[in-house]
């Protein structure tokens, strides 16, 4: 496979690919004159030959600022196939001119203080032009502009890419200053890379051909397949029904296409000869005779069978998979979630999330914050205050309760809980409950007003003082353990503890001391149950205006630190103070899309994982709002292979894209009949005499957009037909554009799938227009079209991180319900998307007379574009 740096560069296997050098818009060799390639530069160089590919830090090649002149130079990249290229980057030397003395009025320097004087290097615009399928060049992207005096002083420059494309030019303008280079990386993968996702960490297909399901295919096992073995063995049979609609069959030992369990289970299975497996991890061998799945636990088994499972696909007409060996293993030991206790409505989805999510996705630990969301007999009166607050602050007689959202504002039974933690503890999940304490707890203040640290409407922490509050925390320990069981830990909270040492109790008392206290007293009681402790690190990190960074020596080493203010100093690593004092670290509220330096960071000896948090409602529209379904898949890979490169976040995008409608379609609480691979028949709908807007807004008063580079006339965009016109629909309420248009139909659908944009960003779940179906017996149903949910602007990147920090929760405009149907480049080089959103036909057994078109009233600066609609039968 292909998968990484394609140059090699020392940081992975190079392709046998080429470059050579040429000046702009010339043919003729244009080699290094300041500091040769030591491959020459005359003809075609290999990635394995050449100074720029060699990934040694002492070799450069560079040219003369008065060679190159106002044209600069090209990099001319032949990649010799098709490959998807996420970026280049380019490393270089860039240096400033030294200052000339101060001369006189006359331009004269005094004797002896002229210097040597030394010429400015740097480039000031990188740009990368690709070749497409058709052979015309392409912009594919930029940094920095032409001819500006200031060059970029960044050593290493990042263009992104992100298409398919067998050759690349590397354009250099400098302005005239020296082109100083120490390396050029090209990061991408081969087109149907990567197979599997997490990436697993060795696999090798042999090409001696694949293996085939026949309608029955056996699942063997052991005759002393443990109950591990057999869970996996079960699951794998049921999903092949779910995703190919074959039965399987689970036999014990002899013959059949898949052979799964644990060292010495099976003879058939020992006889592969497959190497053990590392903890959690699994050797997975598929033979034209049969898929042979080895690993020592029932993770390993879990995470292999899902494996397997991805590279058999969902194609019920080709049940099958290549001949290939894996060996496979997590990075990091615990690979967590971070939820909310769920309102009871929602527990089918959380456990939906388990089951086509987080266990394939390899993940292995489940944080569920109870606070007041789990029944206490002991103390009931928590529950009951939780539950009446909350519904008065719903009713507006009170301010809203912190985090209301979990329960819904209400509470689960223990059964119902307990329910929900041995499902998950099925599929491997090291369940950990958290119980916040000292801080955060209003849902005890608000009951226990007596133990609060400073009155208030909601007093946000109690006293450590108070002989009752540890008594509380101390009953709910209890019956969470009860309850949960839990392997190992519990986490604690103690995280913002803004208020702390005010009461008449602790005024007078050093906070550090305080707050260890409080840890310690918590600390003791729980190891006298045999548990361990995690809690939040914040207060002791010696940045966060609240903390007592003095009480990092006052309590145990062995508390397990979940360090979560890393969005707050980006540019430091401070996991390294935690590390320092003998503390192990999991990198908490962890969020692919703002997390930095992760691979150096992720490999530091006391780090031992990574949470992805949610802070809200445990259910589908708020996940798929915050953009935490699409982070919860992208983190996964990050946390499990080391495979993962900051480089390659648009190769791994597309690989989310790919998986994004089956597994919407598998956890959605509102399913349609199928998902869009299975349905029957597309009914592509003419919208040519609806047309309302050109392709491009040449003005620029609707946003600038320009979707020129999108196919016209009937054409597939993964997977369902459309038919698009030389214009668009672009309706707004005030503007130049109709704010209503009609388009016939004539025809019934199950769904309606519309490729879709906006002209211009917008406030989240803004709502810019709706589409309204009109039934031949006059009934009506519509739907809104918000930005952020159902489409983004045109020129973002599908899934392409939000900039600044204060979005770090959410990471991601969370367009869940759609995908990115067509993505392209402008002739300037910028992204262009449009989304596919299917919307369920309320009224399948309706013909649709009328499809209308409608701008929101309210929308007045972003506006809907709708460039094609489609009628699908399943």
């Amino acid at each position: 496979m292909s998968l990484g740096c394609l140059t090699g560069n020392g940081k992975g296997t190079k392709i046998d690919g080429s470059y050579s050098y040429q000046q702009r818009g010339r043919v003729e060799a244009f080699p290094p004159d300041m500091v040769p390639d030591k491959a020459g530069g005359e003809a075609a160089i290999a990635f394995s030959a050449g100074s720029l590919t060699d990934g040694e830090a002492g070799t450069q090649v560079g040219w003369i600022g008065n060679t190159v002149g106002e044209m600069g130079a090209d990099i001319v990249i032949d990649l010799k196939g098709s490959y998807f290229v996420d970026r280049v980057v380019l490393h270089q030397v860039g240096r400033e001119a030294e200052e000339l003395p101060t001369a006189d009025k006359y331009g004269n320097v005094a004797i002896g203080e002229v210097p040597d004087y030394v010429e400015p290097t740097g480039v000031n615009c990188v740009e990368v032009y690709a070749r497409n399928s058709n052979g015309e060049l392409f912009l594919a992207g930029a940094v920095g502009k032409r001819r500006q005096v200031k060059p970029l002083d960044d050593e290493s420059l990042s263009v992104s890419v992100a298409e398919v494309t067998d050759q690349l030019i590397v354009r250099m303008d400098s302005f005239n200053r020296d082109i100083l280079l120490t390396g050029m990386e090209i990061w991408g993968a081969s087109i149907d890379e990567p197979k599997v996702f997490p990436v697993p960490q060795k696999m090798t297909f042999d090409g001696k051909g694949e293996l085939k399901l026949g309608k029955s295919p056996k699942i063997v096992v052991g005759k002393d397949a443990d109950e591990d073995t057999l869970f996996a063995a079960t699951l794998l049979a049921e999903k092949i029904k779910e995703n190919l609609g074959l039965t399987a069959k689970i036999v014990r030992d002899g013959d059949g296409e898949v052979v799964l369990g644990k060292p010495g289970e099976c003879e058939s299975l020992d006889k592969a000869g497959l190497a053990e497996a590392k903890p959690e991890g699994y050797t997975l061998n598929i033979k034209t005779d049969g898929a042979f799945l080895i690993a020592g636990d029932r993770r390993g088994l879990i995470y292999g069978a899902e494996t397997l499972l991805q590279l058999l696909g969902t194609d019920v007409k080709d049940a099958s998979a290549a001949t290939c060996l894996i060996e496979d293993y997590p990075k990091m030991e615990f690979r967590g979630v971070h939820v909310f206790m769920p309102h009871r409505k929602d527990i089918p989805f959380i456990k939906r999330l388990i089951r086509y999510l987080w266990a394939p996705m390899k993940m292995n630990t489940f944080f569920l914050q109870v606070t007041s969301g789990m029944k206490f007999d002991r103390r009931p009166e928590i529950n009951e205050t939780w539950e009446k607050f909350n519904t008065e602050a719903a009713e507006g007689k009170r301010p809203p309760v912190p985090h209301g959202e979990l329960g819904g504002g209400t509470y689960l039974s223990k059964d119902e809980v307990r329910d929900l933690v041995k499902y998950a503890k099925s599929y491997g999940f090291e369940v950990i409950p958290e119980v916040q304490s000292l801080s955060h707890v209003e849902y005890l203040t608000m009951t226990y007003p007596e133990i609060a640290e400073k009155p208030g409407v909601y007093p946000d922490a109690y006293c450590p003082l108070n002989p009752d509050s540890h008594k509380i925390i101390f009953d709910m320990i209890d019956e969470v353990i009860e309850v949960f069981e839990p392997e190992r830990y519990i986490e604690m909270g103690h995280d913002e503890v803004y208020t702390l040492g005010v009461c008449e109790r602790c005024k007078d008392k050093d906070r550090a001391e305080l707050y260890a206290l409080d840890v310690n007293k918590i600390y003791d009681y729980l190891k006298s149950k045999g548990l361990g402790m995690m809690i939040w690190s914040d207060m002791i990190q010696d940045f966060r205006p609240y903390a007592v960074p003095g009480a990092i020596d006052m309590i145990p080493k062995d508390i397990v630190m979940m360090d979560f203010v890393w969005y707050f100093a980006t540019d430091r690593d401070i996991e390294t103070r935690l590390l320092d004092h003998g503390f192990k670290v999991i990198m908490g509220n962890f969020y692919s899309s703002h997390y930095t330096r992760f691979a150096r960071r992720s490999a530091r000896e006391g780090v031992i994982g990574a949470e992805v948090s949610t802070w809200g409602h445990a259910d589908e529209h708020h996940f798929g709002d915050g953009g935490k379904i699409y982070d919860f898949i992208y983190s996964a890979n990050m946390i499990w292979s080391d495979h993962y490169s900051d480089d390659l976040r648009w190769v791994m995008d597309r690989k989310i894209a790919e998986m994004m409608p089956i597994l919407r379609w598998r956890i959605s609480d509102a399913r349609l009949p199928a998902p869009p691979s299975e349905a029957k028949s597309f009914n592509p709908i003419d919208l040519a005499g609806a047309i309302t807007a050109p392709l491009r807004d040449a003005g620029g008063a609707k946003g600038g957009y320009d979707l020129t580079g999108l196919p016209t006339g009937d054409t597939t965009l993964k997977g369902v037909d459309f038919r698009i016109a030389d214009g668009v629909v672009l309706v707004e309420a005030d503007g130049r554009c109709p704010a209503q248009v009609e388009v016939p139909v004539g025809a019934k659908a199950d769904s309606l799938m519309f490729l879709q944009t906006a002209s211009a960003d917008s406030t989240v779940r803004t709502p810019l227009g709706r589409y309204e179906l009109e039934y031949a017996d006059g009934s009506t149903a519509a739907v809104d079209i918000k930005y952020g949910w159902q489409l983004a602007e045109w020129n973002r990147r599908f899934a392409a991180p939000l900039a600044h920090i204060r979005h770090r929760h959410r990471g991601y405009v969370g367009t869940y319900p759609s995908v990115a149907a067509w993505q392209g480049k402008t002739p300037s080089g910028e992204d262009v998307t449009l989304y596919g959103f299917e919307w369920a036909n309320p009224h399948p057994e309706k013909e649709i007379k009328t499809l209308r078109i409608k701008a929101d009233d309210s929308a007045t600066d972003a506006a809907l574009i709708t460039a094609a609609v489609t009628g699908v039968t399943y």
